[in-house]
């Protein structure tokens, strides 16, 4: 004889327990987050991006760099007047926007000894190229 006594009652799996009014038996999950699903505003028009555009710009130093290269992600193409910077700065300059346009996958493409044009992925400059190839 044990100390517990042996249950033979056989449980079925359609369990209900009603002290706390819940279980398996007949209950239904109402969904309670599709009533309140509001729509989702639409982004103000002070954050909107600008339309893309042709920006020209004349670098004074390396640190514009980076501002040249936000105008490239935005969408702009941008014609680069380099001969207002010097030398060394101007080959850093462009090293670094080499990079930003690869990472955009993007063009650049050099128009004569101190201007280039650089274009995103989506802007065609087929004729640019054309152009100052000679073909």
């Amino acid at each position: 004889m044990g100390l517990f006594k042996k249950n033979n009652d056989n449980y079925n799996n359609d369990y209900v327990e009603d002290d706390f009014g819940g279980g398996y038996a007949d209950e239904t999950v109402e969904d309670s987050f599709a009533a309140d699903a509001q729509p989702v505003p639409a982004e103000p028009e002070a954050f909107a991006p600008a339309a893309p555009a042709l920006k020209i710009v004349n670098p004074k130093e390396y640190k514009d760099a980076i501002e040249i290269a936000n105008l490239l992600i935005n969408g702009n193409t941008i014609l680069l007047n380099i001969e207002s910077i010097a030398k060394d700065q101007a080959i850093r300059l462009l090293d670094y926007l080499n990079g930003a346009v690869h990472v955009a996958g993007g063009l650049m493409t050099k128009v004569s000894k101190t201007t280039i044009v650089i274009a995103p992925k989506n802007v065609d400059v087929s004729s640019i190229e054309a152009m100052v190839s000679g073909d």
